[in-house]
């Protein structure tokens, strides 16, 4: 197991209550693929640099956890298909 940061900025328009409910999913399935969390911080509504979908703005959200990197392109495959969010990088921790 190899411990991992995932960072994605979920659309604006996403209100508060369905920001909490689509940061759990995204934890759920995570854990649903073998993944241990070790935290998850909510940096908040923050200004893009670029605009994305019309967007100038998006709600940050940034996650440790371990998991198996054959489990990874699996959640990274779900998360490809989730509408509110707009972006989203992996990077692998030393």
């Amino acid at each position: 197991m190899k411990k991992y940061e995932i960072m994605y900025i979920i659309n604006p328009t996403v209100l508060e209550e369905g920001r909490e409910a689509l940061i759990t999913e995204i934890n759920e399935l995570l854990q649903a693929n073998g993944a241990t969390i070790a935290k998850t911080e909510k940096w908040g509504e923050r200004k893009l640099a670029y605009p994305i979908e019309k967007k100038k703005s998006g709600f940050y959200v940034l996650t440790t956890f371990e998991i198996d990197g054959v489990k990874l392109a699996e959640v990274e495959a779900k998360l490809n298909i989730m509408e509110s969010v707009m972006r989203y990088i992996v990077v692998k921790l030393d």
